[in-house]
């Protein structure tokens, strides 16, 4: 039964995914033949239709293969039509899944964060381009130390694709974590928490230094009720039992406004403040 389960949620999102991103790709070319700010605004509300209707046909498919059982705390003062910044752990790809399953329509569409590689994968690299996700292409010290020119290149692509957001309001979305968690990177960290590894502060700096119009930043933890959280756990319906803490933070005065890239001390304090955020997250994470 698990077997059929798995064969028919692959069938599901394949077919689901395939159909929505080719009327996406239509959609982002026509979008692209007036450069003008009135014409884009429009055809972005439409592609965030388009995204939005995606995601209730996958929410379709897991509601009746999955059964889920979703216990969320903390939605009810969430305005649609504000900006946001967000972040949870990620322990799983079922993560964006579920997250995109529990926000859709309640609050702007989520524009996650993406590797600049997935951007070749045919799918993915549409959803990506025409919903306007930042693709982020990391560079090692090794490679800034072999091209100097590369160093801060990464901060700058951040900074172009977020001013992309500006038409319509949307939610920046940051796995802080950087990784799907396990056991060896937690112990190669020495992760100062039990069940979360280190943040990384990074893509939000970024993000609040670009998009100064976001003041608010909401924090996902999902936690399953399962011990194993891996891609075919999640399309044989083994992680249907799920609980979601919510929380709606307002971010200080004294991040607000701040250069990321130029300024070593605001660095600090944001990596500060995300830290007693990660010690909350980790205590509810720990009372499951």
């Amino acid at each position: 039964m698990k077997l059929f389960v798995a064969v028919a949620s692959t069938l599901c999102v394949t077919i689901n995914m395939s159909f929505w991103s080719s009327l996406l790709s239509l959609v982002g070319l026509i979008r692209l033949v007036i450069p003008l700010k009135n014409w884009k605004k429009y055809w972005t509300s439409v592609t965030i239709l388009i995204g939005e209707a995606c995601i209730s046909c996958n929410s379709g498919w897991i509601d009746f293969l999955h059964h889920p059982s979703i216990e969320i705390m903390g939605m009810e003062s969430i305005d649609k039509n504000n900006w946001y910044i967000a972040t949870s752990n990620h322990q799983s790809w079922s993560d964006i899944f579920i997250l995109q399953k529990v926000t859709n329509r309640k609050i702007p569409l989520l524009r996650f964060f993406m590797k600049d590689v997935l951007k070749w994968i045919p799918i993915v690299g549409v959803v990506g381009w025409a919903l306007d996700m930042p693709f982020v292409k990391r560079y090692s010290q090794e490679q800034t130390k072999k091209d100097p020119s590369l160093r801060g290149k990464d901060l700058e692509q951040m900074k172009n694709a977020f001013k992309r957001l500006e038409t319509n309001p949307g939610t920046v979305f940051s796995f802080a974590e950087g990784t799907r968690f396990t056991q060896e990177k937690h112990k190669e960290q020495n992760s100062p928490f039990k069940c979360l590894l280190r943040p990384k502060a990074g893509g939000i700096g970024v993000a609040l230094s670009t998009m100064p119009f976001i003041t608010t930043l909401l924090d996902f933890s999902i936690s399953y009720a399962t011990e194993t959280t891996t891609l075919w756990d999640f399309l044989c319906g083994n992680m249907s039992k799920i609980r979601i803490k919510v929380r709606e933070i307002d971010i200080p005065e004294h991040l607000l406004n701040k250069d990321y890239s130029t300024q070593p001390e605001y660095r600090e304090d944001l990596k500060k403040w995300l830290y007693e955020i990660w010690e909350t997250k980790d205590n509810f994470l720990k009372s499951n």
